[in-house]
């Protein structure tokens, strides 16, 4: 480190007295510029180097607090080892930290608690949190062990957190998620996992005190006889807006009354078909400010539709498994600017009952296509050129995606004949804000 001049923080003053004349001091690492430093860091690609060169002197400490602030925005626990390197990284760029990653098992509480406590000293502007319970012997209630240990329940770390908003848990067991309803300031709740071991009771307590909630997630996992609780849980989310239900009980025959509810969200374990009295209560309960609807891996019946077209404020419809017979049906969605649908078996002419759709849902800016519908190429050029003339007189540009082409060669072609259409944008992979995969609680970078 002397060599660099970094011995001593005021080393590169060092040897100006006495020095010949006419001989030009050697430049040190502490006299380059700004971009130099940064391309020095370029060089360091584990975090823990970086933090090290941070450490060696005030120069790179600034320049590295600069680099950390742009680049982690998002964290994980696992990103470094030691809690040392944590406080010191979070000194550093803790501000600019907005969501947190915390795979978590008992073996790994010598460090997930004490980085819980450097979340809540320095990162001020956290919103979101990920907590993964990574093994079924996880964290227990403070009754039993955390009292006799002396150490905090996990969960009651996650409360002391000022900022924290948004909170999504992974495989919670039942104390941990009976806990949630201390849990008064979050705006968003996605539970992935139910315990099967948490009772009717305490599943309905999971809600109280919400009333800031806008936004949740629950996916039932193997405990669906909860899914037949959401009228209660409705008693307590006034203010809920979007609500996501996956692997939920396909006899489900009402959600209850969410009284401010605009999107809801239907994810089935496999494919099948939900009780016709869930349509029937959607209809009735959401006909006036139900905005978006989505069905995955969800087969709507014909005899099912006519529910569906009585909610008439929809906004974005995808389903997956829409009956082809039913297709010119939406037409009667006039308020629709986005559609995403798969077919069950296209039928021949159902092209046509698309172009009908588009010509009554003079707002629709996106139509996408599923990866099982069928064209011919010519058929495809045909159906292209049909809608860039239904859509003619429209003032917005249509969005077509066509998630069934694959091959390059095809697109291409496809592309070349459209690309400077004034009326119409042809994609294969597009969405639009709308219809784009939820990412709420994606743990990108958990295993990075």
């Amino acid at each position: 480190m002397d060599k660099l001049g970094l011995g001593c923080p005021f080393a590169f003053l060092g040897g100006k007295e006495g020095r010949p004349q006419g001989i030009r001091a050697k430049p040190d690492i502490l006299q380059l510029n700004y971009d130099c430093y940064l391309e020095i860091f370029s060089y360091l690609t584990a975090l823990e180097d970086q933090l090290n060169l941070g450490r060696a002197h005030i120069l790179f400490h600034q320049v590295l607090a600069n680099i950390l602030s742009t680049r982690y925005s998002k964290i994980n626990v696992k990103m470094l080892k030691s809690i040392q390197d944590w406080d010191f990284m979070l000194q550093l760029c803790g501000s600019s930290v907005v969501r947190c990653e915390v795979p978590h098992g008992r073996w790994d509480e010598s460090v997930t608690h004490p980085f819980l406590g450097l979340l809540n000293q320095h990162c001020s502007n956290l919103q979101q949190l990920v907590l993964i319970f990574m093994h079924s012997d996880t964290d227990t209630p403070p009754a039993s062990r955390d009292s006799r240990s002396g150490h905090a329940n996990i969960m009651q770390l996650l409360m002391e957190l000022p900022g924290l908003r948004n909170l999504t848990l992974i495989d919670a067991r039942a104390p941990q998620l009976e806990q949630l309803q201390h849990f008064g300031e979050l705006q968003a709740l996605d539970v992935d996992g139910i315990d099967v071991n948490l009772s009717e009771e305490n599943f309905v307590q999971m809600f109280h005190n919400k009333e800031n909630l806008c936004r949740l997630l629950l996916n039932f996992g193997r405990a669906l006889k909860r899914t037949y609780q959401l009228p209660q849980v409705s008693d307590h989310c006034a203010q809920l807006e979007h609500l996501t239900l996956e692997n939920f009980d396909l006899n489900l025959p009402d959600i209850g009354d969410f009284r401010s509810l605009k999107s809801l969200r239907m994810i089935s374990r496999w494919i099948g078909e939900v009780n016709s009295d869930f349509y029937r209560s959607l209809a009735k309960r959401y006909a006036d400010h139900l905005e978006q609807l989505q069905f995955l891996s969800i087969r709507v019946g014909a005899a099912q539709v006519h529910h569906i077209l009585a909610l008439k404020r929809i906004k974005a419809l995808e389903c997956d498994n829409w009956p082809s017979e039913a297709v010119d049906k939406l037409s009667l969605l006039t308020e629709l600017e986005c559609l995403a649908i798969e077919c069950i078996n296209p039928i021949k002419g159902v092209n046509c009952q698309l172009l009908s759709v588009l010509t009554s849902c003079s707002k629709m800016a996106h139509l996408k296509l599923g990866k099982r519908w069928q064209m011919t190429s010519s058929e495809a050029i045909r159906f292209l050129s049909d809608v860039r003339d239904v859509r003619l007189g429209s003032k917005t540009k249509l969005l077509l995606t066509l998630s069934f082409i694959k091959l390059k060669e095809h697109q291409q072609v496809l592309n070349d004949l459209f690309t400077n259409d004034t009326h119409l944008r042809l994609g294969f992979r597009d969405v639009c804000h709308y219809c784009r995969p939820d990412t709420h609680s994606r743990c990108d970078t958990i295993f990075d």
